[in-house]
């Protein structure tokens, strides 16, 4: 690992809690396409709350789940192609080196690039399983929300729109480690490849949030909701 290896990992670093930040905590949060999916998870539960049948409610949570599960499960698998590149690190390293790009790969540089990999993975795993537990929470509480008419419906409803929307939060978290980790798989190429990935996958999550068209829709349609013109 050089000073530059180094370098880049902490620029990777700081640049992952920027945009943390920027998305969910910044003064702009409101103007993102989470803040207007909240606004709408909140509708969706108020509309609930209105309903005597709530088969439909229960069908999209169950939908959650699944997609919830389908990426834990993928997170794990991959946390174990981890352990597949540590044990075969002899070959990989070989093919660089043999390879058009002749690249020379130090073997502790590897390992470290590869247990960063698997951390992040394994951090996708521990939010896709958190959002997966949140998700079954929202489905027992759809459950106990009294029925339409009854006293404290609408607080049931709003207390199950805010644990829906801690969910879908740890859900984001999860799957913005997932598009992070295509950063890392540069820097087994080079240091200067790991930044300018960085940067990309930074700018293009960042721009899906403030300047995407789902984010002008659903602006619009929290607008809308909001009784603004």
């Amino acid at each position: 690992m050089t000073w530059l290896d180094g370098g880049a990992l902490v620029f990777f670093l700081v640049a992952w809690w920027f945009l943390g930040w920027l998305i969910d905590m910044s003064p702009l949060h409101k103007h993102t396409l989470s803040a207007a999916m909240k606004t709408q998870r909140r509708e969706w539960m108020r509309q609930m709350a209105k309903r005597e049948v709530r088969l439909v409610d229960a069908n999209i949570i169950t939908g959650l789940q699944q997609a919830t599960s389908f990426f834990a499960s993928t997170a794990l698998l991959a946390v174990g192609a981890g352990f597949g590149l540590l044990t075969a690190a002899d070959t990989i390293i070989r093919a660089f080196e043999e390879s058009f790009v002749h690249l020379e790969i130090d073997r502790a540089a590897f390992y470290v690039k590869t247990a960063m990999l698997m951390g992040l993975y394994a951090y996708a795993f521990f939010k896709f399983g958190w959002a997966y537990r949140l998700f079954n929470y929202s489905a027992v509480m759809l459950a106990a929300t009294p029925e339409a008419g009854e006293p404290g419906v609408e607080e049931s409803a709003a207390a199950m729109g805010e644990m829906n929307i801690a969910a879908a939060g740890q859900f984001t978290h999860g799957l913005r480690a997932f598009f992070l980790a295509i950063a890392v798989l540069a820097w087994f190429i080079t240091w200067w490849a790991f930044v300018m990935a960085t940067m990309v996958i930074v700018f293009a999550l960042a721009n899906r949030q403030f300047n995407s068209t789902a984010r002008f829709v659903a602006q619009g349609a929290m607008a809308r909701l909001q009784g603004k013109p």
